[in-house]
């Protein structure tokens, strides 16, 4: 029988915990309290290995970022402190886990660094980092900001956003029997002050979704058997003739594949776009209220049937139906929690 667990990275502005851990095994979204960690600060994004038991988190700090490993009981899906290492950067803002390597984006600084992990889960040895250089035409893109990098499923490419130069950087992993090394293949220019933050890969498809902050785009990407991408189409994430302050910040898919959702900061929504035709370009399908303010990450339940939000601003966890159309209703805060900005679910063996 598979038990889900919920981990909830937070800003640590006004409280010492950094991770909350909830059992989610309720395919509606209701949440229970487990435990907490309180040694990190602000663990702004999290990522988990699959078959370690590992738990990534950074510490988005200015002066001295910090990317640590924790090792998840599979008891009660606490988290107990393995391992850490420098982000190799400044304000980390975002890691994943490849297979045997760990990658982080360090928004501050600009760089971008990978690391192979042991089989415990700890950090064996620094494989790369890369500075990324430019800027773009907004008053935030005075230098580079990656804010992004994760692995294309399947495949040898890693791709990183970067918010301040308006680019996609494609890195490619380099084996042999000596070494092991990350090297810059191809970059995608976007449009200029689009800002893209995020990416995420249709399950199914050779497509990349990337969320821009700044310009409030939703842009498809064809990704051919290189690895490479193509833009195909880009779609507002807000409502037509929307004029206040919003800035974009999460993306993800359906397990189905049928739907996208984006997170609007400002706008305070979730938008929900099909992607049923693959050809033709995401069609806003709706907007729906967060149910509190700046919505700044955002998950789909393993089971398909609901989606929670971690609204930032409100200190709110709230939880949304999918009905049987993949369209989120019936909105409900299920926890309070301090500057909630990543959730991330795992599904295990009882």
């Amino acid at each position: 029988m598979l038990q889900t667990w919920l981990y909830v990275g937070c800003y640590t502005t006004a409280t010492t915990t950094g991770i909350h851990v909830f059992d989610a095994s309720d395919p509606e979204g209701r949440l229970e309290h487990r435990s907490q960690v309180d040694d990190i600060t602000h663990a702004s994004f999290l990522a988990v290995s699959a078959g370690r038991d590992t738990v990534y988190a950074v510490s988005e700090t200015a002066d001295r970022g910090r990317v640590i490993a924790y090792r998840r009981s599979a008891a009660d899906g606490s988290l107990e402190r393995l391992d850490e290492s420098a982000s190799h950067g400044s304000s980390p803002c975002h890691v994943s886990v490849d297979g045997d390597h760990v990658h982080v984006a360090n928004y501050g600084s600009g760089t971008v660094a990978s690391y192979l992990v042991g089989d415990d889960g700890r950090f064996a040895r620094l494989v790369a980092t890369r500075q990324h250089d430019g800027s773009g035409p907004h008053p935030r893109q005075a230098g580079p900001h990656a804010h992004c990098v994760r692995a294309a499923p399947g495949g040898n490419s890693v791709y990183a956003t970067d918010l301040g130069t308006d680019r996609i950087m494609r890195y490619v992993h380099e084996v042999s029997d000596e070494d092991a090394a990350m090297s810059l293949a191809d970059e995608t220019v976007m449009t200029p002050g689009a800002g893209p933050r995020h990416i995420a890969f249709h399950p199914d498809r050779p497509v990349a979704y990337v969320v821009c902050e700044l310009d409030n785009q939703l842009v498809a990407l064809d990704v051919d058997d290189k690895g490479r991408l193509r833009q195909r189409h880009a779609v507002s994430t807000l409502p037509a003739g929307f004029t206040g302050a919003s800035t974009a910040a999460e993306v993800a898919v359906h397990p189905d594949g049928h739907r996208v959702y984006v997170s609007n900061r400002g706008h305070d929504s979730i938008a929900t776009f099909a992607v049923d035709r693959p050809d033709d370009p995401p069609k806003l399908l709706e907007h729906v209220p967060c149910g509190g303010r700046t919505p700044r990450h955002f998950a789909v339940h393993p089971s398909g049937r609901s989606l929670l939000v971690a609204n930032q601003d409100s200190d709110s966890l709230v939880s949304f139906a999918l009905d049987d159309h993949a369209i989120p209703h019936r909105a409900e805060p299920v926890a309070v929690v301090s500057q909630p900005v990543c959730v991330v679910f795992v599904e295990a063996e009882r």
